[in-house]
């Protein structure tokens, strides 16, 4: 992380603190997540799938460092906060806004889709605006390839580290993490099966009918 200048706090969550960020010798200033080191599958599984993974509606992963407290994960900055925080202000959208917002949702979504991703967790605070007002999807910590058992993904990564996946926070809390937040959440899903891209495509439909509620 020698490469970055750190700034102030932009967000948080669990176990996650994000940055604003500056690479040295260049005015290219980036988002920074820093996050401990128990949440390692979830920021790996963002990495693999991310990596090429190249659209205007689609958080740029650019790279990750591990050092002894931290993995450190280094992407596009976003200014414009998150859909959650426009919701809240503004309680009901303009039509026309949903309109633009939902055709923006829909093409980054084609987009995850047509590279064999299932967002899984497709929700207000995941979707990150940029400053000029474009939506772009963040954190693909609980996506996963079509048809691959996540679980499996992250016990294979777990004994490949030599950890102890009865001690991994990401594998205890599972199954409620990957359910996302019940409001947004398919009802196959929320019953245990596996997310598919018709369980993103219901999560998109609720987001959008909260923007005009």
């Amino acid at each position: 992380m020698e490469n970055f200048v750190l700034y102030e706090e932009i967000g948080r969550g669990n176990r996650t603190v994000v940055y604003k960020g500056r690479r040295k010798g260049t005015i290219n200033f980036v988002a920074i997540v820093c996050s401990d080191k128990c949440k390692r599958d979830g920021v790996a599984n963002w990495v693999r799938l991310t990596q090429g993974l190249a659209h205007k509606n689609i958080v740029t992963f650019y790279e990750w460092y591990e050092t002894s407290n931290y993995l450190w994960l280094v992407v596009e900055l976003c200014t414009g906060g998150s859909l959650e925080s426009v919701i809240a202000q503004d309680e009901c959208l303009p039509e026309d806004v949903v309109r633009e917002f939902g055709v923006e949702l829909v093409t980054g979504l084609y987009h995850i889709h047509k590279h064999g991703i299932i967002y899984c967790e497709l929700k207000p605070r995941k979707i990150l605006l940029e400053g000029s007002g474009t939506l772009k999807f963040s954190c693909f910590c609980w996506a996963r390839a079509d048809g691959e058992d996540l679980e499996k993904v992250f016990d294979l990564a777990g004994a490949e580290e030599g950890e102890d996946i009865n001690e991994s926070i990401p594998q205890r809390h599972f199954k409620n993490a990957i359910q996302g937040f019940p409001f947004y959440t398919a009802p196959e899903a929320i019953k245990g099966d596996n997310f598919c891209k018709a369980s993103d495509l219901w999560s998109l439909g609720c987001l959008l009918y909260e923007m005009f509620s």
